[in-house]
């Protein structure tokens, strides 16, 4: 049966296949993956479900892995309903199979940080060792972390702390490397059952030695005969990621959304990072909107387009809780948050968040204003200058 349906793969969209054309995929990968994911579906549906991303790597549900598998496979559910298409698969098994050392680390930081604040909270931390997978405890309810783990976080820094950032994450990793091993080696087995460890190496080479440089290339796309050019993954900090996420997003229905004023006023050289920051793939792996980091993938001129065309009785309750309203309230909260776990520097950091969307928002009224007598710093300072800093 497997066979007979890998003979022909449904359809890609042309936006995913340039992803995986990023990662040197080609069309003899695509079919390679598509042959994987129809043996190991079982039941010939056309779908994965969470059960299917165990069965590929023969680990069982009570494992160290359990946490960053499943991550992995509600991060890739584009429809929120459980299961995994092919489309889905491609994009996210291979944006993950081609996150680089220091991006493991930040998807380690976002499966702990559920709330998207931007720090990682020690409660957030001991529920993380205390997971345990769902309908996997057979009556049981023990976690799948040792007991040394929570001892680890007694230890680090005499246990006088309240909060990590994500350099404090990756100090705490470099003085316990067991806490990240399990999503190193998940991503080792993925690669190895995917294309390989020496395809994905290779692309880790290319990555370092082209870090400073956009690289492009011109390849064909799969089946057909045309080239197009692709661009080599971008790369981006984790505090680029959260900010870029709160500053395009907004919150609707209990998904993640365009949000309404992203992309206005912002500068060319901003624009221009917000490109890399698109394309890097720890953003490209997650498809399911109701995950925080979660970036919708329409453009500025859509939503613009949008906008214009908007009936004026067209207002329903979702919509007063989303748009730039509802970023600016998701800001707020995270600060909030901020300051109830102890974290005051971020605090500080989300009200930074919160004024350069002011700045933005007022830019061009202050730029048509230059001959009113108002304080030309206002007029000469540069929000996505300053954004821009923040995220260095």
């Amino acid at each position: 049966m497997g066979s007979v349906i890998s003979s022909k793969l449904p359809p890609v969209g042309d936006k995913d296949l340039r992803t995986v054309l990023s990662y040197n995929l080609n069309e003899s990968h695509i079919r390679a993956a598509y042959k994987l994911f129809t043996e190991v579906d079982v039941d010939s549906n056309g779908v994965w479900t969470v059960s299917e991303m165990y069965r590929v790597l023969k680990e069982p549900r009570l494992s160290v892995r359990a946490p960053v598998i499943d991550t992995i496979f509600f991060m890739g559910d584009s429809n929120s309903e459980g299961s995994m298409t092919f489309q889905d698969f491609l994009v996210t098994m291979s944006s993950f199979c081609a996150l680089s050392k220091e991006e493991m680390l930040q998807f380690l930081f976002m499966i702990i940080d559920i709330d998207r604040n931007g720090t990682i909270e020690k409660e957030e931390l001991l529920n993380f060792f205390s997971y345990i997978p769902a309908g996997a405890d057979d009556g049981r309810g023990e976690p799948v972390f040792p007991v040394n783990n929570k001892n680890a976080l007694d230890k680090f820094r005499g246990g006088k702390w309240r909060s990590l950032q994500f350099d404090g994450l990756a100090q705490l990793c470099e003085l316990f490397p067991y806490i990240a091993y399990p999503a190193y080696h998940t991503q080792d087995m993925y690669r190895k059952i995917l294309l390989g460890k020496a395809f994905w190496e290779r692309l880790d080479y290319e990555r370092i030695k082209y870090q400073t440089v956009v690289r492009t290339k011109r390849v064909r796309m799969p089946f057909t005969k045309k080239k197009i050019e692709v661009k080599l993954p971008g790369r981006c900090t984790m505090q680029e990621l959260l900010e870029y996420s709160r500053r395009n997003t907004a919150v609707q229905g209990g998904k993640r959304v365009t949000s309404q004023d992203a992309g206005e006023a912002e500068s060319t050289l901003a624009k221009e990072r917000d490109q890399q920051i698109q394309r890097s793939p720890i953003l490209n792996m997650i498809r399911n909107p109701r995950c925080m980091y979660y970036i919708p993938q329409e453009s500025g001129k859509n939503i613009q387009k949008q906008k214009g065309h908007r009936s004026e009785l067209d207002v329903g309750e979702q919509d007063m809780e989303s748009d730039g309203e509802g970023e600016m309230d998701v800001a707020l909260d995270d600060a909030a948050e901020g300051v109830m776990t102890g974290a005051p520097n971020n605090a500080e950091h989300m009200l930074q968040i919160v004024t350069a969307m002011q700045m933005k928002q007022n830019e061009r009224v202050q730029l048509d204003d230059e001959s009113s007598d108002e304080d030309p710093g206002s007029i000469t300072s540069d929000p996505a200058m300053s954004h821009t800093d923040s995220d260095g």
